[in-house]
């Protein structure tokens, strides 16, 4: 009887202990799946560091779009990074920054005239970062196609930093506008007081710094600077400006041309230049980026913001340029510096969508575009098999009939430029084309995921 009773026992410990065990095994699959952060850190206290198994601790694991299953382990973007989006806008310029430290800064927003408006895609990339003010709007000049919905913004977020060009560089109305609206605008500081913004000129050699990145423009002097209302002055105005972080270098060029590259590079501030990125100047333009600055900034990757396509540049004002695409494509470096010969990539935002910049803490670099293609994701050796430039013949290497630039400085019909009311003509915003849409949320996660992972 007594012997009966102790295996009664042992039959009901041993029924609770594996009750025990089932309920611990459950608990920690839902949290795997639920919260792996907290699974990882109940394993990090039973196994030792080398063998906590984890999904997230081996940079590129995460799926990534346009088939991107592994990243190099010399490719890891970690900790506090830098990210620079050339929003896909069509025929038109917008750049949003996220600077490490947690600043932010819109740097043009516009598109052109009768095209659909950037705002849907401008504002909904704000939104999904849940931003509701803005430390730096930056205009680099007055062409309608960067400028459009700059008003808009200032109406609807806090901007505490606006920088401009001189306004003598524009007299539009939707130019005097913006100069209104960016007078009148205000922004709210860390105690909830409220205060003018801080207008700043686009003028000489200036600097935006923040904890571990700089910021330098370089644009005319004062002495120098151009007035009057042509295409080519207006455009000139534009400061080239080199973003740098970790020894990493992206140059931001707005619609700089022929005229003020010669300028700025007869002032020798590029001689020490050794670029990653080059955001190329003016849509691609056959006028801007010039050989001498080419060589002079020796830059790896090319990021081209326009609605044209090299098979197929736009209609109207041939970008990107054959012309231009050419010079991209047979750049070599003019003083062998031990990195890439030429460009790894030219990416061109009617192809790809929007392109992403991230630069990590090390140094490392990522270039990641919305569809998913030709996305970069670190050093790797040149290998034999990889194309040099100027291996592949380029459609249309002779100069388009339709070349002739687009006056982009002047007046463009249904610019509300006109004053009295006959004639003038209010372009409403049209509905969103698929090639300025918004990131779909599977690649907002998979781009968050990415660098997280990293």
């Amino acid at each position: 009887m007594a012997r009966s009773r102790a295996s009664k026992r042992k039959l009901k410990i041993w029924l609770i202990l594996l009750v025990v065990v089932l309920v611990v095994a459950i608990a920690l699959g839902v949290l795997y799946v639920a919260k792996p952060e907290v699974f990882e850190a109940i394993i990090a206290l039973v196994l030792p560091s080398d063998d906590v198994p984890s999904d997230t601790d081996k940079p590129g694991e995460t799926d990534q779009p346009g088939g991107v299953e592994e990243l190099p382990d010399n490719t890891t973007v970690t900790g506090d990074i830098l990210s620079v989006e050339v929003l896909n806008v069509g025929q038109g310029d917008c750049i949003y920054i996220k600077f490490p430290d947690g600043q932010n800064m819109i740097m043009d927003i516009g598109s052109a005239i009768r095209t659909t408006s950037p705002w849907n895609v401008v504002d909904g990339a704000l939104q999904e970062d849940d931003v509701t003010q803005i430390d730096y709007l930056f205009i680099t000049h007055g062409d309608y196609d960067h400028i459009r919905d700059a008003k808009k913004l200032l109406d609807n977020y806090e901007v505490e930093h606006i920088y401009m060009p001189l306004d003598k560089a524009q007299d539009s109305n939707t130019w005097m506008d913006l100069l209104q609206a960016a007078e009148d605008e205000t922004y709210t500081d860390e105690d909830g007081d409220t205060h003018d913004s801080i207008y700043h000129e686009n003028v000489g050699v200036f600097s935006i710094t923040g904890e571990g990145w700089t910021m330098d423009c370089y644009t005319y002097d004062l002495a120098d600077y151009p007035s009057g209302t042509n295409a080519e002055k207006i455009n000139s105005v534009s400061p080239i400006c080199l973003l740098e972080y970790q020894g990493r270098t992206i140059v931001l060029t707005g619609d700089t041309n022929e005229m003020n590259e010669e300028y700025l590079l007869a002032k020798g501030y590029f001689d020490d230049v050794d670029a990653d990125v080059l955001k190329v100047a003016h849509h691609g333009s056959k006028s801007s980026t010039t050989q001498e600055f080419l060589d002079a900034i020796d830059a790896e990757f090319a990021i081209i913001s326009t609605s044209g396509t090299e098979e197929e540049p736009h209609e109207d004002y041939t970008h990107p340029n054959p012309e231009l695409m050419e010079r991209l494509r047979d750049y070599t470096d003019e003083t062998p510096d031990g990195d890439y010969v030429g460009f790894r990539e030219i990416y061109i935002t009617a192809e790809v969508g929007s392109v992403t910049v991230l630069v990590g803490e090390g140094g490392g670099l990522n270039i990641l575009t919305e569809s998913g293609q030709d996305e970069y994701v670190g050093d790797t050796e040149q290998s034999g098999d990889t194309e040099q430039p100027g291996e592949t013949e380029q459609p249309g290497e002779t100069e388009q009939p339709g070349e002739t630039e687009q006056p982009s400085g002047t007046e463009q019909p249904g610019d509300t430029e006109q004053s009295g009311g006959e004639g003038s003509e209010q372009v409403p915003d049209a509905e969103r084309l698929p090639a300025a849409a918004l990131y779909t949320d599977i690649f907002r996660e998979d781009k968050s995921a990415f660098a997280e992972a990293a």
